[in-house]
């Protein structure tokens, strides 16, 4: 599937006008993987400044630099990208297509969650059933997706969220929660499976608990 180019002031008819029509968005389905846009001014006027990333841009996850043209931003653009899917262990999905205009500014769904802390059953203290809180990442490829936390107090329960991708409407739902690790682990599963139809995308190897592969 090609990636598609679409102008800033088109796909976000809401904004403020970028200040030149040399503005551009990329497109895998409805996910704005990067843009582009020709500097118009100070030491690097007349060149093309590039960038794309997947997920909250950690790592290998972000891409930029320079280009001469607007046809070398695009193929930068894809190249990186794809390079970023093929760690996340994603795949372009042959019939998608790119997705309408944005009505509202663009909405990240959450941070990044803190380094996941290993689960140690001798930490729970059973008298008041308090527990020292667990977090799970959840990956797909070395890309996390999401995490799955244990409730601290009272019946063990988890609660599941996406982290670090981009919301696709007010309705999507990124967050719930779950009796046991193993639904939520299906829910967020589930939702990940959603966004990524929405972003264009598919994956090549199921989700995964825990530390990176």
């Amino acid at each position: 599937m090609p990636f598609y180019t679409r102008s800033v002031a088109e796909h976000y008819p809401d904004r403020e006008r970028p200040p030149s029509a040399d503005h551009f968005i990329v497109l895998s389905g409805a996910y704005e993987v990067g843009g582009f846009h020709r500097i118009a001014a100070g030491p690097g006027e007349g060149r093309w400044a590039w960038g794309t990333s997947l997920g909250a841009a950690a790592a290998n996850f972000v891409a930029s630099g320079y280009a001469k043209s607007s046809d070398e931003c695009r193929i930068n653009i894809a190249r990186s990208f794809r390079r970023m899917l093929t760690h996340a262990d994603l795949r372009e999905r042959p019939d998608a297509r790119p997705g309408p205009s944005r009505r509202e500014p663009v909405e990240a769904i959450a941070e990044l969650s803190p380094p996941t802390q290993p689960y140690d059953r001798a930490n729970i203290v059973h008298g008041p059933m308090l527990r020292n809180e667990l977090r799970i990442a959840v990956r797909s490829g070395s890309l996390i997706v999401g995490v799955l936390t244990c409730s601290t107090r009272g019946p063990e329960t988890w609660s599941w969220a996406l982290t670090g991708v981009e919301r696709p409407d007010a309705d999507f739902v990124w967050c719930d929660e779950a009796e046991t690790q193993t639904e939520a682990f299906n829910e967020i599963a589930a939702a990940w499976a959603a966004w990524l139809y929405w972003a264009g995308l598919e994956a090549i190897a199921p989700l995964q608990r825990g530390g990176s592969r």
